[in-house]
């Protein structure tokens, strides 16, 4: 049991390693007429992240926040999704869950958790790498 958890997370880790390699990217400049911000879903074992948003503050020209969701009930203890800006430090993640019969079983597409990272407000944001343990 404890090898199979301990392989999961290995590979659940390089695979975000892996996902971090293709990322997301965005480029900007304060008073740009079109802000263009790019995202991708990636699969990795044990979770499936879609729907990245980045928060972006034209006034200063940052990105304040990214928010994304996984296909998979993930826990919500905190510290289990971090996300690292620009290949900066591992940043704490909130997860809530979406289950909706609340067995706490993953019931397949309805059943998703949202993620909310608060950054600090970083300019051109470059690349973005969930991390997920657990």
């Amino acid at each position: 049991m404890r090898n199979s958890s301990k392989l999961a997370l290995a590979l659940v880790t390089a695979g975000v390693i892996a996902a971090g390699a293709s990322a997301y990217t965005a480029t900007s400049t304060i008073d740009q007429a079109a802000v263009h911000v790019g995202s991708v879903a990636q699969s990795v074992s044990g979770a499936t992240i879609t729907n990245v948003v980045h928060s972006y503050t034209p006034a200063t020209d940052t990105t304040t926040a990214i928010s994304a969701k996984a296909e998979e009930l993930l826990s919500t203890t905190a510290g289990v999704v971090q996300v690292s800006i620009n290949g900066g430090a591992l940043e704490a993640c909130t997860v809530s869950q979406t289950d909706v019969d609340e067995d706490g079983v993953d019931d397949g597409a309805t059943d998703y958790s949202d993620i909310a990272c608060d950054i600090a407000d970083t300019s051109n944001v470059t690349s973005v790498r969930f991390v997920v343990n657990g």
